[in-house]
């Protein structure tokens, strides 16, 4: 028990360390801006993050904790209808104040007093909600790469968040097949933690698929060529609809064919890398071009579970799709799935206030697997399953087609 409890403490500074390493490059300025309603200041993370241990921890558990700031409960608090009224999520970058340094003194406080906390208290429910506000910290991690992208691309000097040289590597071109039906057990099956929506595991058929490697920008823009954001017949009706409304004709951070933004600055378009910030819609209107379909969650899963943990994480610190010298069907960008983000047969939500932290928001999304460039790998397994609405693009997402053998 001490010893997994020391893992998991470790495990905490480490991610409170890492959320602080990635401002290592920014300024004050950078912090305070929400250019979308999508988009949170990276000020607003740094204090939502803490709130989540202070909150669902030391305020419910420790008798002796004092609240850091009361209002903060009122600023920080996300969507949980169970703990309070919150402030809007479209006005988080109205809050000139608490100025950010007085944010870094809640975080230092907060960790402290975890820390503190499960030296006098420890048991299997304090170790499990350790465990979930790291990983909560974890996703955090990626959407304030995902914002800061955002919040640069929107300021016309298009400021470079982190400054590499190309990295040169060799396409690759593995197709992922299964040649006999079979039934697939899915979800969570190890001893290590994982959401509630990824329970219970259950059992599903399998027909032989293949699962092809992610599209490429060239594939993309022939794509755009053959006239695929002006034909109607290759779009849902919903994705037609907004990508006319909208104004859509490339993906997102595209300026135009040869050049896009990135996390690296402005960059000429790499034909060879795979394409990056698709929607849904987009993703199911290219499968259709190409006669084919896009995987479900079980088929991207079962190649999950059968691969070793490898590929383009946080970790490298490239923050931006690269090609592979092997199709690795973990990392480098989340894999639209055709699933509905719906719950699985007899899953049960966590108790109390937190069964708001997924259950909630099984309408309307789809499944995406893998993780990106951007996800921490320790935070993403097979049996993850992140989820967007099918006209979100903002998310370091790509496109693995699918067909039938």
């Amino acid at each position: 028990m001490r010893n997994k409890s020391s893992q998991i403490e470790k495990l905490f500074l480490d991610t409170r360390l890492q959320t602080i390493s990635l401002c290592n490059s920014l300024e004050p300025e950078d912090m305070v801006l929400q250019t979308s309603e999508n988009v949170s200041p990276i000020k607003w993370h740094l204090g939502h993050t803490t709130w989540f241990f202070e909150k669902f921890i030391l305020s419910e558990l420790d008798a002796n904790y004092k609240p850091f700031n009361k209002d903060y409960n009122f600023i920080f608090n996300s969507y949980y209808n169970s703990v309070g009224q919150f402030n809007p999520r479209n006005k988080r970058g109205h809050l000139n104040r608490p100025l950010l340094k007085d944010v870094i003194k809640y975080r230092d406080h907060v960790t402290e007093n975890i820390i503190s906390f499960t030296k006098k208290s420890n048991n299997n429910r304090i170790s499990f909600l350790i465990e979930l506000g790291i990983n909560h910290e974890q996703q955090h991690q990626e959407l304030m790469l995902m914002d800061v992208k955002n919040i640069f691309y929107n300021n016309p000097m298009m400021p470079a968040f982190n400054k590499i040289e190309n990295i040169s590597s060799t396409k690759a071109g593995n197709e992922l097949k299964l040649k006999k039906t079979l039934n697939f057990t899915y979800g969570h099956d190890e001893d290590s933690f994982c959401y509630d929506n990824e329970l219970p595991k259950s059992i599903t058929q399998l027909d032989p698929f293949t699962i092809f490697a992610f599209v490429t920008n060239k594939e993309w823009k022939e794509f755009i060529n053959d006239g695929g954001y002006k034909n109607h017949e290759y779009w849902l009706s919903d994705g037609w609809d907004y990508i006319n409304k909208n104004k859509i004709d490339k993906p997102m951070y595209w300026i135009d064919k040869n050049n896009y933004f990135t996390l690296n600055g402005l960059k000429k378009i790499e034909d060879d890398k795979p394409v990056s910030h698709i929607s849904f819609y987009e993703a199911n209107a290219y499968a259709n071009y190409k006669n084919k379909r896009l995987p479900s969650e079980f088929e991207l899963e079962f190649f999950l579970k059968k691969s070793k943990k490898e590929g383009n994480f946080m970790d490298n610190k490239i923050y931006q799709e690269i090609e592979e010298e092997k199709d690795y069907i973990y990392g480098n960008l989340w894999a639209w799935s055709n699933s509905n983000y719906t719950p699985y047969k007899k899953y049960k939500p966590y108790e109390g206030n937190l069964g708001e932290y997924n259950n909630k928001f099984m309408c309307n999304q789809f499944v995406l697997k893998g993780g990106s460039h951007s996800t921490p790998k320790s935070h993403v397994r097979a049996s993850y399953r992140n989820f967007y609405y099918p006209n979100d693009r903002w998310q370091f997402s790509g496109v693995r087609l699918a067909d039938y053998l």
